[in-house]
């Protein structure tokens, strides 16, 4: 039974990969996005170098966090418009499955926005790479895309959805983008008193109890037979 779920999520995800690189000016979309949000926050800001470091974790949280939100809104369009949610349903898939490989879908965009909006972030706030940042950034985009997957699932065919995701999903994702971002800020200044620690324990925290939480409540979030 989990052997058969793990091969159903692999395919499920796949087909989103296939589908998203097929239609890859959304993607394209969303990388010109977070270019500008950097570039605007980087001559905004353009102030001292020592301020601008230390406002740089913040500024590229928000901005992944406002680039996968415009993911979010699209990621169960496709399913809803073309009533394949239903025909995967009437399949006998489990919905924990549906979720987990829409979750794991939103969870590599996010990773690949990343790859490509940190290095500029490197050089326009003249940031040191860290390889250990690259954990921080699983973990925040676990944290990111396990709610915001839950909750783009539950406003997608509601009307207005896309005015209710973010006013539902962002107060839930304070304990995460807040995390992250001191765990980036204290990373980046090579956290000489060792205060790391404790916010990577709080991360991964809440990252299992967001994941569980959905995953054991998909039966009815996403149950639309």
């Amino acid at each position: 039974m989990l052997k058969r779920g793990f091969y159903q999520v692999l395919a499920l995800v796949k087909k989103d990969l296939l589908l998203e690189f097929r239609e890859v000016d959304h993607l394209v979309s969303l990388l010109l996005f977070g270019f500008l949000l950097l570039l605007l926050f980087s001559f905004a800001l353009s102030v001292e170098p020592d301020f601008m470091r230390k406002i740089a974790p913040g500024l590229f949280w928000m901005t992944i966090l406002f680039s996968s939100l415009m993911m979010m809104e699209r990621s169960f369009q496709r399913e809803n418009e073309g009533g394949q949610w239903e025909g995967l349903l009437l399949t006998g898939a489990d919905p924990k499955v549906l979720y987990m490989s829409k979750m794991l879908s939103n969870l590599l965009f996010i990773i690949l926005i990343q790859v490509i909006i940190f290095p500029l972030m490197v050089f326009l706030f003249d940031l040191s790479l860290t390889p250990s940042l690259w954990s921080i950034f699983l973990l925040g985009s676990l944290g990111i895309s396990s709610l915001g997957t839950t909750y783009g699932g539950l406003t997608a065919t509601l009307k207005g959805g896309g005015i209710m995701l973010p006013l539902l999903l962002f107060p839930m994702l304070i304990p995460v983008l807040l995390a992250s971002v001191k765990i980036t800020e204290l990373t980046l200044a090579h956290d000489i008193f060792s205060q790391r620690e404790v916010w990577f324990k709080l991360l991964i925290l809440f990252d299992s109890v967001f994941l569980l939480g959905s995953i054991l409540l998909s039966d009815v979030l996403f149950d639309r037979s």
